[in-house]
């Protein structure tokens, strides 16, 4: 296997693919590093903080975002180990043997996992409960209930809303904002 050519062909992947950022490349850098320190040994083991520090990323979250999304878009094959004396083992994906399976098996898709929402519509009484919490009418509940209730709890944009308690922060912003500017 010519490793020049993987890298070369992985930039060349990566440049056509919008999913892929700075990081995502930092980190395949590091791992190409690590891989040539085992000397193209494939799958090869790889330490968390030796990949940050290689890849200079200081973020837990976006070396395992990154991690997981190469692996997604079929850049790498990563098998995770718990164990952090052990190190997970990472294979680096060769272009030119699975060009036609890596299109096929990793089109362009969204890579981050979809975080769930869960939205449960209020109570009439838990948003006026909020409002009287904080000192306002119950009239300017009603007002925010009937209005979200009418939208089917969307936001303006029509996605549903992940925190009615949020909406009612902002909606109560804007209320104190318009009775200033009349006063």
């Amino acid at each position: 296997m010519n490793q020049t050519k993987d890298i070369i062909s992985f930039f060349g992947h990566v440049i056509k693919d919008s999913r892929m950022y700075p990081s995502h490349i930092s980190i395949y850098v590091a791992l190409f590093q690590c891989w040539s320190m085992n000397r193209f040994q494939s799958p090869f083991r790889i330490y968390r903080g030796e990949v940050m520090r290689l890849g200079k990323v200081k973020s837990l979250g976006t070396y395992h975002r990154c991690i997981k999304e190469l692996h997604l878009a079929g850049f790498i094959m990563y098998f995770p180990s718990y164990d952090p004396y052990k190190g997970s083992l990472v294979e680096i994906v060769d272009f030119d043997e699975c060009e036609t399976s890596i299109n096929k098996a990793f089109p362009e898709q969204k890579l981050s996992v979809q975080k769930k929402i869960l939205f449960s519509v209020p109570t009439f009484y838990e948003v006026e409960l909020y409002f009287n919490e904080r000192d306002l009418p119950s009239a300017g509940a009603h007002e925010f209930y009937s209005f979200y209730d009418s939208q089917n709890w969307k936001l303006s944009e029509g996605k549903l809303m992940n925190s009615w308690q949020a909406a009612a922060r902002n909606w109560i912003s804007k209320e104190k904002k318009v009775a200033k500017i009349n006063q």
